[in-house]
């Protein structure tokens, strides 16, 4: 730090500021500072204005991910996203926001669209979010799935909007509420490996939302991606370590779950067995493309019984429960089961692709 001002450089360039940003992470593990949250914004500004070489976003993003970004970074980060985002913010008491990584799933069944209607169903304003055929994984995101679903996931976010307010659920498509960040994928795809793009996607709030439920992938970004999350307007955040590092908590084994409300951290175990619940067993949990996925979560939203079915149900119900409108997860499994053997599953995805098809036929 103490060198800080004097190699700051003279020339204010964005090419000179970034080289100078560059060195500064660079330089090791010894030598290397972490930005300020001031810097780490003016990093990112460059690189959504594509203001840097190529070769300059794609080494700043690398130094980053193997120097391990900071909470005052990742918060840097959002700030320049949000700001070149286009944001809403619907007329919703306790809208919920699911922070499913971009890149998808390969190996799983994708159960986050089935829960989120049927936690919708239930009462809960619900806001997902993601993109198309991103790396590094290049899985099958939550999008796809709704997409086969018959659900609008390409809306302009007055759409999205509207759809919160009358549905009580909408999906917010990259392309459409950050063509900034959506003009990067690639650079993104160059680079092969996730950076703090990745990170910020899942926690950057572009409804205004409540509530967040974030899946956490590897342990040491827990406390970062917490620091940041807890900054971006919500009330309540949990950060899930569930089925391939998403927010999807798994039936046939506990996973480990943080809680943050009021300033307090708390850790738990889920443990599914204390739920009278089925355990999804490797057959049930297998994966598949998005159509594969889609008849999966239709059919438990039509009433099919079965593992997938509890799976649906303790992932609803997780989110009732954070989202306040269940005392317990327990509570929040019976409402949810309640939406679906009462029909009201099936309508509100029977809602949603009206509104698909109403907006399709103008």
């Amino acid at each position: 730090m103490s060198g800080y001002a004097k190699d700051r450089p003279t020339d204010d360039t964005p090419f000179e500021r970034m080289r100078y940003y560059i060195r500064e992470i660079g330089q090791g593990p010894k030598a290397a500072r972490n930005l300020t949250r001031d810097e780490a914004r003016d990093a990112m500004e460059m690189i959504l204005r594509q203001d840097v070489t190529r070769a300059q976003m794609g080494g700043f993003l690398l130094i980053e991910r193997f120097k391990g970004e900071s909470p005052e970074e990742l918060l840097g980060f959002a700030d320049a996203v949000r700001a070149h985002a286009r944001r809403i913010s619907p007329k919703v008491d306790g809208l919920l926001d699911i922070g499913s990584p971009y890149d998808g799933r390969r190996r799983s069944f994708v159960v986050s669209p089935a829960a989120s209607i049927v936690a919708c169903a239930a009462g809960l304003p619900v806001v997902m979010h993601g993109e198309k055929d991103l790396g590094p994984k290049h899985g099958i995101p939550v999008g796809d799935v709704l997409e086969a679903l018959g659900v609008d996931v390409d809306a302009e976010p007055a759409e999205v909007k509207s759809s919160i307010e009358e549905v009580g659920f909408g999906y917010m498509r990259s392309a459409r509420f950050v063509p900034d960040l959506f003009a990067l994928r690639d650079v993104r795809e160059e680079i092969a490996l996730r950076s703090g793009l990745h990170t910020v996607e899942k926690l950057y709030n572009l409804a205004g939302a409540a509530y967040s439920l974030i899946g956490l992938t590897h342990m040491p970004y827990l406390e970062k991606m917490l620091a940041a999350a807890t900054q971006m307007g919500f009330k309540r955040v949990m950060i899930v370590q569930g089925i391939e590092g998403n927010e999807d908590a798994p039936t046939s084994r506990p996973c480990r779950v943080f809680e943050w409300a009021g300033g307090e951290m708390r850790e738990s175990r889920l443990d599914p067995s204390q739920y009278d619940l089925a355990p999804a067993a490797p057959e049930a949990m297998a994966g598949g493309d998005a159509a594969y996925n889609a008849a999966a979560c239709e059919a438990v939203l039509q009433g099919d019984d079965g593992p997938r079915r509890d799976l649906a149900c303790l992932n609803a119900g997780l989110r009732l429960y954070l989202a306040e409108r269940a005392a317990d997860i327990g509570e929040g499994i019976a409402k949810a089961r309640e939406a679906i053997d009462s029909g009201a599953a099936r309508r509100k995805l029977e809602a949603l692709r009206e509104r698909a098809r109403a907006r399709a036929a103008v």
